[in-house]
């Protein structure tokens, strides 16, 4: 062990009274009862949890309220981390009086090839005989290396055996450590045998991205013994302190994490803004502030999204960041000059929300101001290439055959289901006087899965990832001519159901009469159309045109169908807009 400070003796220190004392034989939780905080003479606790905030937000609050009466602080960490710790969390222990003449900071060392438990009794020991008053507290983190884990039998012994030594000496140890079972998600009902005799056992773990105060079992400096306890944790506004939340009812105040209040946002997000916060922090682009934001819990977090964006890379930078910070991040996406038609698959992969292109920086500001104390609730997929393969269309685009249509929506449907992504089936009905060849040349689709076919008297436009009520804008993007000069009506399909059923409705059409292949008639496209991944370019620019063509009722199209244009299949008529799924 290496000793971090030898605090001086302070002849002017004033006596601490018991009520004092008593005060700090506890853990640094406020509003937690004493019978889920108190630490009784002669036991052990242990307290299993992740290296984060919350964890050294405990163990150094408790260790800076105890250094003011006898006590052992040890750590596996450096003495020069254990200084820097204690600083951070209210007390230079080089400061002269600041720490009781009693009281002891070390750093801990574990020699290899030996019992860790049992060198770690003997340096107990030995501060016991040589610097420890009698029924003082020792408050060890990070020391899972200690024990034997895989191991059972020795784990109890090594269990019983530090137990023992508590109850002998009167002293109490509170152990804050991480071991491998918790870690890999098992929880301390495993551990079960090797803390028996201990005084108390609970874990600091986050759950839905808020931490809690789950206690397995812990015993009281009177004697009393409290069981299966869980109750909310946030941080304290002003100085970062856990608070225990009783009473679940009334609304939870405080901080998920300290780092709330931080905002990380790339450069390019807000490139065109004249300024930003000054406590906002900007990184260079998006993979700084990736790298950045990896130790983050509860910040908020703006990536840009432009012309020049991978969607694949996006997604795996949102994907890494869920999977890494936990659920208390926010991940907002800020659209540059282009707009993301695959929301879903994004908050899928655990963003919180898109800001559009069209959003005005004082909007911004309302935007990451309303997520703030957000918890992201969904379930977040393993792997995100899994969950964009599911959603990428192939890279067919623009005019197919009738049958092929038919194919190829549906496999974009199947595709798309796993991570519930939007898609719409527009049937425009020709006007009598324009002909379907005229039609389909005047649509010029650019981007990869978005389809069009022709049979009867009408046109068919697959928009693929794009949802019902951006379906009108998305189409006249599309075609070169006004709407009103090629269609007299549209009928739209936004939800899986009701897209499957235009197309079984258009491949009975197609069986009683086969429309003609007029891929022959057209003109191949001048550029490759843009990847499913890539920049949503139904957003340029649209042509001047009118607002809407009109959607028509059940008797406008029988004055139509008894007219006599074209004797197909009336199309299934239903009502707008649709629902999307879920």
């Amino acid at each position: 062990m290496t000793k971090v400070s030898q605090p001086g003796t302070d002849t002017n220190r004033p006596h601490l009274s018991p009520a004092i004392l008593r005060l700090n034989q506890s853990l640094a939780i406020d509003g937690l009862p004493p019978s889920l905080a108190a630490l009784a003479t002669g036991y052990v606790y242990a307290v299993y949890a992740n290296r984060s905030a919350a964890r050294d937000t405990l163990f150094w609050k408790t260790a800076v309220n105890s250094l003011l009466i006898p006590v052992n602080v040890l750590s596996t960490r450096s003495a020069q981390e254990i200084a820097q710790a204690l600083k951070q969390h209210g007390m230079d222990i080089d400061e002269p009086g600041r720490v009781h003449h009693r009281a002891n900071v070390c750093a801990l060392r574990m020699p290899a090839n030996r019992d860790g438990c049992e060198v770690l009794i003997e340096a107990l020991q030995a501060m016991s005989e040589q610097c420890a008053g009698p029924a003082t507290q020792f408050l060890i983190e990070g020391a899972a290396a200690c024990f034997a884990w895989q191991d059972r039998a020795t784990l109890i012994r090594q269990g019983a055996a530090l137990a023992s030594w508590c109850a002998r000496t009167r002293h109490s140890v509170l152990l804050v450590m991480l071991p491998p079972m918790v870690q890999e998600g098992g929880g301390f009902l495993p551990l079960a045998d090797f803390q028996i005799r201990f005084g108390g056992a609970a874990q600091l773990r986050q759950v839905q991205g808020e931490y809690r105060w789950e206690v397995a079992f812990w015993r009281d400096n009177r004697g009393a013994l409290a069981a299966n306890e869980s109750i909310p944790l946030r941080f304290s506004p002003t100085d970062h302190r856990l608070v225990a939340v009783i009473d679940e009812t009334q609304e939870r105040v405080g901080l998920l994490a300290p780092d709330e209040n931080v905002v990380m946002v790339s450069r390019d997000a807000v490139l065109h803004e004249r300024s930003v916060p000054r406590d906002w922090k900007v990184l260079a682009d998006n993979d700084a502030l990736v790298v950045a934001a990896t130790h983050a819990v509860a910040a908020t977090v703006i990536l840009h999204y432009g012309i020049k964006e991978n969607l694949a890379k996006l997604a795996k930078h949102v994907n890494f960041l869920r999977r890494e910070c936990g659920k208390a991040l926010k991940i907002l996406i800020r659209e540059d000059n282009v707009s993301i038609r695959y929301e879903l698959v994004l908050s899928t992969l655990g963003a919180n929300g898109i800001i559009p292109r069209s959003t005005s920086f004082g909007q911004m500001e309302v935007i990451v101001e309303g997520v703030q104390g957000q918890v992201f609730s969904r379930a977040v997929p393993d792997d995100y290439r899994a969950a964009l393969s599911a959603a990428m269309s192939d890279s067919t685009s623009g005019y197919v055959p009738a049958q092929r249509f038919v194919a190829l929506v549906r496999e974009a449907m199947e595709r798309s289901r796993p991570v519930r992504l939007p898609n719409v089936l527009l049937q425009l009905m020709l006007e009598s006087d324009v002909a379907a060849i005229d039609a389909i040349k005047a649509c010029r689709m650019r981007r990869a899965g978005d389809l069009c076919t022709a049979s009867g008297d009408s046109v068919y436009v697959f928009l693929f990832a794009c949802h019902v009520d951006d379906a009108g804008k998305a189409v006249a993007n599309v075609f070169e001519r006004p709407l009103p000069e090629l269609f007299r009506g549209e009928l739209r399909a936004g939800d899986r159901d009701s897209i499957l059923s235009e197309l079984d409705t258009l491949e009975n059409d197609i069986a009683e009469l086969p429309p003609p292949d007029y891929s022959s008639l057209l003109e191949p496209m001048p550029t490759s159309a843009a990847p499913a991944g890539d920049a949503a370019t139904h957003d340029e620019p649209p042509a001047p045109s009118p607002a809407s063509l009109p959607l028509w009722s059940m008797a406008d199209m029988a004055s139509r169908e008894s007219a006599g244009a074209v004797a197909v299949s009336p199309p299934r008529v239903a009502a707008l807009p649709f629902k999307l799924p879920g």
